[in-house]
């Protein structure tokens, strides 16, 4: 008997846990389900759009107008998000996406996206819920960007017959960029910088456009770097737009090998290497030298270079004219700086560069700009400065080559620092490096230390991170330069 209302009470415990199974805890694992469900496709819904409105944001470069520039970020806009969410994906239905694109803030525009979809449920369907709508909305902006592309047009690229390579890859470059709202210029620059193309925002339409100047460039001559960034530095400040991205992004297949200065005249009579009086004479014997024959005393602006013997780097000279005004002025053209009666004023050929060395007191400590001559490559070696009890002890040496590279090395640095440190306009420096020779190979660390690369030895965080992208090989520059355009887009989102 006991037995049987045992059996009794335990089938009245397995009904009460059953009704309990049935109508508390299967309704809860269905709701789950579906909440989950729901869950799923509204994080699918947004991972899509998000996609697709940057994906429209960085396609506002495509078109040469802003009307076909608008419709090609709404065209890629919809492309990305139907090829991420598809048409019943899930089981849903209904599917509606829309993007717009509006001018949102000074030199910003906003690609913005909506989309919603109906989501079945299942479980929730007993309690007469069939399905839910969701929507969901997201928005990417792009700044405009004013960009000023610096070409290194130097001998040794058409030495290494990387002409044409050097041009096709600038001209896929600039065609990344948005005509009508981006402004984009071009400086090339050997020995002396030419303002090729001003920045406009007409450069794929105006005629001659930024790509006939590309393709119109003559490869000859010396490196000088630091002059060619200071003028694409000016150009920024001309346009003055700190609401716009703000970049200078510099090409070279080299080491500095040239700088421009304000050189003071030689007034004393003094003993340094090289007579001065022909092409390629001793850098280790000393000669008596009498002051300069300048019938002018100021000062002579241009530039000074490293000269070669074969490959090697072996001599000094100058003072060159720093800037050119055409395709065809040669590089080694005197400067016009009160030249008169100066010993490298006269004769012909080489012979005048050298003769710099009869006229020339010194390298100045600063550049003509007020860049500093002096920095992270020190002049320890002797003969880099004048020795104590010379007429001009402690300065640094024109008549010695490895002396004058060092300051155009400094140089070079510190304009990049001086760019950086511009709070207003913020400019972001990015450097593409190709090859290089095994006497002149390329230097990695300088043009880190130019782009405040984040594998630079001194990357500050306080300051714009630029990038330096390295060719090895001439068929690897498209690659350099396109990797640069895109971390460009990538800043201007």
């Amino acid at each position: 008997m006991a037995t049987a209302r045992r059996n009794r009470r335990q089938r009245g415990v397995i009904l009460i846990m059953l009704t309990l199974v049935l109508m508390v805890v299967i309704p809860m694992a269905g709701l789950a389900f579906d909440v989950g469900l729901l869950y799923l496709i509204r994080t699918k819904l947004s991972a899509a759009l998000d996609a697709a409105v940057l994906a429209g944001a960085r396609s506002l470069s495509r078109g040469m107008d802003l009307a076909s520039q608008v419709e090609s970020a709404r065209s890629t806009a919809t492309q990305y998000f139907r090829a991420n969410f598809p048409e019943g994906l899930y089981g849903t239905s209904n599917l509606t996406f829309e993007a717009t694109v509006q001018e949102t803030g000074y030199r910003t525009r906003t690609v913005s996206g909506v989309a919603s979809v109906t989501a079945p449920l299942y479980f929730l369907r007993l309690l007469g819920q069939d399905s839910a709508r969701m929507s969901v909305r997201a928005t990417a902006s792009r700044r405009d960007v004013n960009l000023i592309l610096v070409l290194d047009r130097s001998g040794s690229i058409d030495q290494a017959g990387a002409t044409a390579i050097v041009k096709n890859s600038a001209i896929t470059f600039v065609s990344k960029f948005a005509e009508g709202r981006d402004r984009v210029g071009l400086i090339s620059f050997s020995g002396n910088y030419r303002i090729d193309f001003p920045p406009s925002m007409t450069f794929k339409s105006s005629r001659p456009s930024i790509i006939d100047k590309i393709n119109s460039l003559v490869m000859s001559g010396n490196t000088n770097y630091a002059e060619a960034l200071w003028q694409a530095y000016e150009q920024l400040r001309n346009i003055n737009e700190p609401g716009a991205l703000n970049v200078i992004v510099f090409f070279t297949d080299g080491r500095p090998t040239a700088f421009s200065g304000s050189f003071p005249v030689k007034t004393l009579a003094d003993q340094r290497y090289g007579d001065g009086q022909s092409p390629y004479t001793s850098t280790t014997t000393l000669y008596n030298m009498p002051r300069s024959s300048c019938t002018d005393s100021g000062n002579k602006v241009g530039y000074l270079n490293v000269l070669f013997s074969g490959d090697y780097p072996r001599y000094t000279g100058g003072v060159m004219r720093d800037d050119s005004t055409s395709t065809t002025m040669p590089e080694d053209t005197l400067t016009t700086s009160n030249y008169s009666g100066c010993a490298f004023a006269a004769g012909s050929g080489w012979s005048y560069r050298m003769r710099m060395l009869r006229d020339i007191a010194y390298v100045p400590d600063t550049d003509r700009h007020g860049n500093s001559t002096w920095g992270y490559k020190p002049f320890t070696q002797p003969g880099e400065l004048f020795p104590p009890g010379h007429p001009y002890a402690g300065k640094i040496r024109p008549d010695s080559w490895r002396a004058v590279r060092y300051a155009a090395y400094n140089v070079a640095d510190n304009v990049a620092t001086r760019i950086r440190n511009d709070t207003t306009l913020s400019p972001v420096i990015f450097t593409i490096g190709l090859g290089g020779t095994s006497s002149e190979p390329i230097d990695d660390e300088l043009l880190l230390r130019v782009a405040n690369d984040r594998n630079s030895p001194i990357f500050d965080p306080t300051r714009p991170a630029g990038l330096y992208a390295k060719a090895p090989t001439p068929a690897e520059l498209d690659q350099a330069f396109l990797r640069v355009a895109s971390e460009i887009l990538r800043l201007a989102e």
